[in-house]
C-alpha cells in the first residue's frame, strides 16, 4: 500500500516495499550495500538489524545511549558508539565481541567494506582505527575534528569532512593522500564506491561535487537546506534531504528523478549500491524502504 505522502510526490513515484518502526526515536541508521542489511539505534538503547525485506534479524537492548552506529557493506559485522565515548564491536546477530572506552566524545564512526577495521573521529582532533580484534593499528591527529568518514571499496583509503574549512583523504593508515579548504559547512558527506565522486551536503549552498583528487566539478541547487546525502556506489544516482524535509531523487546530471515533501525530519538516508531502492529513517524511529522506478 502506498502511504499517502508517497502519493504528494513529484516525477517518478517510487513503491514501498517494506516499514518498520523501533520502539523509541531514531537516532542512526547505515546500509551494508552488499548484504542489504540496515543496523539502526533508537534513544531507549535499542539496536537493531534488519535484512533487505525489512524483517528484524538481531535486536539487542541495552542500558546505554546510542548515537552512532557503522556496519561492514557485506553485513558480517557492525559497531556503535556507547555512552559517546565508548566503541563497541558486534557479531552479525548484535552480539557483543568487546568495547574499548575512547579519551574523549566520538563524532563520527566508520566501518570498512569488509569489516576488517573501524575507525572513531573524536572531538579534540584525534582519530584511532582499531582492527577486528581490538588491536590499535593507528591514530592521527586532524586539522580539526572529522564529523563525517567514508571508507572506499576499491583502495585502503578513507575521505573526510570537518563541519566547516576542511575536507581531505587519508591512506589507511592516516596518512594524508590530500586535503582542500571547504567554506561551506557541511551536513553530510557521500562518496561513490570507486572514490571517483564525492558529494557534500552543504545546507545552504546545495550539492557540492568533487573529482577523487577533491577538485571542485560543479553542484546542484536544491529548494531546501541540504543536510544529508547519498550516493550509488558508481555516481548513477544520488539522494538528498532538506531541513525542510524534502527527499530528492538526482541522476548524475543533477536532473531530479523524484521529490517529495516528507511527513517527519529524515535522520538518515541510504541508497542502495545500484540506485534501485532507497531507506529513509524518519526521526520518530519509522524505517521504510522505497524501490525506485526505473
Amino acid at each position: 500500500m502506498t502511504p499517502d505522502w508517497l502519493r504528494t510526490g513529484h516525477g517518478a513515484r517510487p513503491t514501498q516495499s517494506w516499514g518498520f518502526a523501533t520502539d523509541a526515536r531514531l537516532t542512526d541508521l547505515r546500509l551494508a550495500r552488499e548484504s542489504g542489511d540496515v543496523i539502526a539505534a533508537d534513544e531507549s538503547g535499542g539496536l537493531y538489524c534488519l535484512d533487505r525485506r525489512g524483517k528484524v534479524t538481531a535486536l539487542t537492548r541495552t542500558a546505554n545511549q546510542i548515537r552512532l552506529v557503522t556496519i561492514a557493506d557485506t553485513g558480517g559485522c557492525a559497531a556503535a558508539i556507547l555512552n559517546d565515548d565508548t566503541l563497541a564491536w558486534f557479531n552479525p546477530h548484535l552480539q557483543l565481541q568487546w568495547t574499548r572506552e575512547l579519551p574523549d566524545d566520538v563524532i563520527s564512526l566508520a566501518m570498512t567494506p569488509h569489516g576488517t577495521h573501524v575507525i572513531a573521529s573524536l572531538t579534540s582532533g584525534q582519530n584511532v582505527i582499531f582492527d577486528a580484534d581490538k588491536r590499535k593499528v593507528t591514530s592521527f591527529e586532524s586539522l580539526r575534528p572529522l564529523r563525517f568518514v567514508r571508507w572506499l571499496t576499491n583502495k585502503p583509503a578513507f575521505v573526510a569532512a570537518a563541519d566547516y574549512g576542511f575536507f581531505a583523504r587519508y591512506s589507511w593508515q592516516g596518512e594524508p593522500e590530500w586535503n582542500e579548504r571547504l567554506w561551506s559547512t557541511v551536513g553530510d558527506l557521500a562518496v561513490t564506491g570507486d572514490g571517483q565522486s564525492i558529494v557534500l551536503a552543504s545546507l545552504a549552498h546545495g550539492l557540492q561535487v568533487y573529482d577523487d583528487e577533491g577538485s571542485a566539478l560543479g553542484s546542484f541547487v536544491l529548494e531546501g537546506t541540504a543536510h544529508l546525502v547519498s550516493t550509488t556506489y558508481l555516481q548513477k544516482r544520488i539522494a538528498a534531504a532538506t531541513l525542510e524535509r524534502q527527499v530528492v531523487f538526482l541522476d548524475a546530471d543533477g536532473d531530479v528523478k523524484w521529490l517529495v515533501q516528507a511527513p517527519d525530519d529524515v535522520t538518515r538516508l541510504q541508497t542502495s549500491a545500484w540506485g534501485d531502492w532507497l531507506i529513509i529513517g524518519f526521526a520518530s524511529g519509522r524505517i521504510v524502504r522505497l524501490d525506485m522506478a526505473t
